[in-house]
């Protein structure tokens, strides 16, 4: 798929043990096996604010380029947040490229810490590309997210139509980047997301 990638909301989740996961496999080797699968994942503000420097070592040997990190804001941004995420951005240079908030307040930034941002609402969006989806509306820089992922492989395929027809050019699209489609929810049924992927790859995203 050289137009979309689909990722998941997190690598660390307990629910793709078993699943996704071989059950005897270290949880630090999670991403490693991760990234043999998708090239993008959303991380939850939760973890990314607990990074060490021992911690992005890590995570840098164990992705290959092309790999594509976003960051979820989910509570606000405190001072001490954004230079976390200032200094976690330093780390990954090119591999981070976006932000995610999802705010029910008017917000207006369309950067943080000099990544585009997405914004996640049911009622405010930011100007220029938008989406919606059930209830939310997606705008900013172009990320879908999902979450819950429909069982229904036609449904999937109007999701993904829809999504794709609603890219304009941004700069995503400008630095060449796939537009990130993330699933995400309190559980993954990864079957679905395969089934996911295999009609990304039919369509020709």
């Amino acid at each position: 798929m050289e137009n979309l990638q689909i990722g998941l909301y997190g690598w660390h989740r307990t629910d793709l043990v078993g699943q996704f996961y071989p059950e005897d496999l270290p949880s630090d080797w999670q991403l490693d096996y991760y990234s043999n699968a998708f090239r993008v994942v959303l991380v939850p503000q939760l973890e990314w604010i607990t990074w060490d420097e021992d911690d992005l070592e890590t995570i840098i040997e164990a992705v290959e380029a092309p790999f594509y990190f976003y960051f979820a804001v989910e509570d606000g941004l405190t001072a001490e947040d954004l230079s976390q995420l200032t200094r976690v951005v330093g780390a990954l240079k090119a591999q981070a490229c976006g932000v995610v908030v999802w705010s029910e307040k008017p917000f207006k930034k369309p950067e943080i810490v000099g990544l585009p941002v997405t914004l996640i609402s049911t009622q405010y969006k930011l100007p220029g590309w938008s989406w919606q989806n059930q209830s939310l509306w997606m705008s900013g820089e172009p990320l879908a997210y999902l979450p819950g992922l429909t069982a229904n492989a036609k449904e999937q395929v109007v999701l993904l139509k829809a999504f794709m027809q609603s890219l304009t050019e941004s700069k995503l699209v400008k630095k060449g980047l796939a537009a990130p489609f993330i699933v995400g929810g309190d559980a993954i049924d990864m079957e679905q997301v395969t089934n996911l992927k295999v009609i990304g790859e039919f369509l020709g995203y």
